[in-house]
């Protein structure tokens, strides 16, 4: 959920602290600081603030001011503080009790309990704008202003739905009509799709999910987009064509030993460029810097117009799909050779964990770890969201836990790269090859088993 607004703050040009209101004028607060550079002086720094906070610009040439309102300013709201009274839940009254006092940050809580109930609540402090949506900064003298926030109980929830079970993977969780204009930027409905599918085939076929099923539904690669892509591609005459073939006989699991999967990630790479190229004119598509939605992208190309594609929007959209099909194979080509044989998705897409002292001269080869193959993307289940350019994964699941609520010692857990920070330590990247293979460990609960798997013991005393 959108928890911050920027107000653009309009200043006296006789006394840049005073700054604009409905009623006539406000002077701002002013806190001074210091901050301490080694080998130099301090440095002195007026922090200064409207009513909306911290003022982040200021133009003396213009006159005007940014000023940031954020959730995480309001009393009560420092960052997963409700996580104590969630844990103290015995049942869904009391969850729901608690999460009352979540505010910051926004999450998609799920429930379970030993009694067979499940549920989920979406919270996080959010605010009532009325008349504005704060998409871009409001005036901060003409009214735009918060009035109170958005009730726990009327945030999206659900309590053991018809279904049969629940699912979140950051997709939009609100329903059409919302009253309440708590966000505009929602991660694309693959993932939960994709869990979506699994969770449903199970509940068909009255399977009773185990611990490793979870498993194997936490390590999923199969590309729901890629079926789309794909299945566009057949429509399309392609003769013999190697490449083609190629991708109408992969099963969209992008594997890291897959070449078609290589091939895809390259070719969809491509087609989003290109219809960037046909939404927005070339000045604008040069500088856009976020890349536009992919469901919003295939929407086009499995509906083409003529406002996107011309005057002849099929032909036109088969030909946009085979140019950069060509366009992907000649760029895999040149990143790992002319033949599909020698190409892999896990050569192409890789991790490497870097430190934060790798910069030091003689560090980063004792500090940062990779890089190692990866499978998936941004759209699979097991999400490894990668750079366009490099083709690095650069986020997804450091942590990832299957709970067993009614028997906790049966939990799993897997994480990365390692229990110690301590570069050297045996335990620094010990967990990085369970974490890429998804092979887990017990998450213990019990003394006794804590005990019985414990390697070492640190011993903290005070000193003399």
């Amino acid at each position: 959920m959108d928890q911050q607004d920027l107000y653009l703050e309009t200043l006296d040009p006789a006394d840049p602290l005073r700054y604009k209101i409905e009623a006539g004028w406000a002077t701002m607060k002013v806190e001074k600081a210091s901050f301490h550079v080694r080998g130099k002086p301090d440095v002195p720094i007026e922090l200064k603030f409207t009513r909306h906070g911290p003022v982040l610009w200021q133009d003396e040439a213009t006159h005007r001011a940014l000023a940031l309102r954020w959730i995480g300013a309001e009393p009560g709201t420092a960052g997963y503080l409700a996580c104590l009274s969630v844990d103290r839940a015995q049942n869904w009254q009391q969850f729901e009790t608690a999460v009352e006092r979540w505010k910051l940050p926004t999450h998609n809580i799920v429930y379970a309990d030993i009694e067979g109930n499940i549920g989920e609540h979406s919270v996080g402090m959010a605010p009532v704008r009325k008349d504005f949506t704060g998409l871009v900064p409001e005036p901060g003298d003409r009214g735009y202003e918060w009035s109170g926030f958005v009730p726990v109980s009327e945030l999206p929830h659900q309590f053991n739905p018809k279904k049969g079970f629940v699912a979140t993977a950051n997709q939009i969780m609100i329903p059409e009509n919302f009253p309440y204009k708590v966000g505009f930027e929602w991660a694309d409905p693959y993932r939960f799709n994709r869990i979506t599918e699994m969770l449903a085939e199970a509940a068909k076929s009255g399977h009773k999910l185990t611990k490793e099923d979870m498993e194997r539904m936490q390590s999923d690669v199969i590309s729901l987009p890629a079926r789309e892509l794909v299945q566009l591609l057949s429509s399309i005459p392609h003769g013999d064509d190697a490449s083609t073939q190629l991708l109408l006989h992969w099963n969209a699991a992008t594997d890291r030993e897959s070449a078609a999967a290589a091939l895809y990630e390259v070719w969809l790479l491509e087609v989003r460029k290109a219809i960037r190229e046909c939404l927005l004119p070339e000045s604008m598509a040069s500088q856009l810097r976020w890349e536009i939605p992919l469901r919003v992208v295939l929407d086009h190309l499995e509906h083409p117009d003529a406002e996107t594609f011309g005057p002849q929007p099929a032909r036109a959209c088969d030909k946009l799909l085979r140019d950069t099909l060509g366009s992907a194979v000649r760029r895999l080509q040149a990143l790992q050779g002319p033949e599909p044989v020698g190409w892999s998705w896990g050569r192409l897409h890789r991790v490497c964990f870097h430190h934060v002292l790798e910069l030091l001269p003689g560090v980063e080869s004792l500090v940062d770890l990779g890089p190692v193959p990866r499978p998936g993307d941004a759209y699979t289940v097991n999400n490894a969201h990668f750079d366009g350019e490099s083709f690095d994964q650069v986020s997804g699941p450091s942590y990832r836990e299957i709970m067993d609520v009614g028997a906790r010692g049966n939990s799993v857990v897997t994480n990365a790269p390692g229990q110690s920070g301590q570069p050297g330590s045996p335990h620094y990247s010990d967990l990085l090859p369970l974490w890429d293979e998804m092979h887990y460990f017990p998450l213990l609960y019990s003394r006794a088993g804590i005990e019985r798997q414990a390697k070492d013991r640190l011993l903290l005393e005070p000193g003399p």
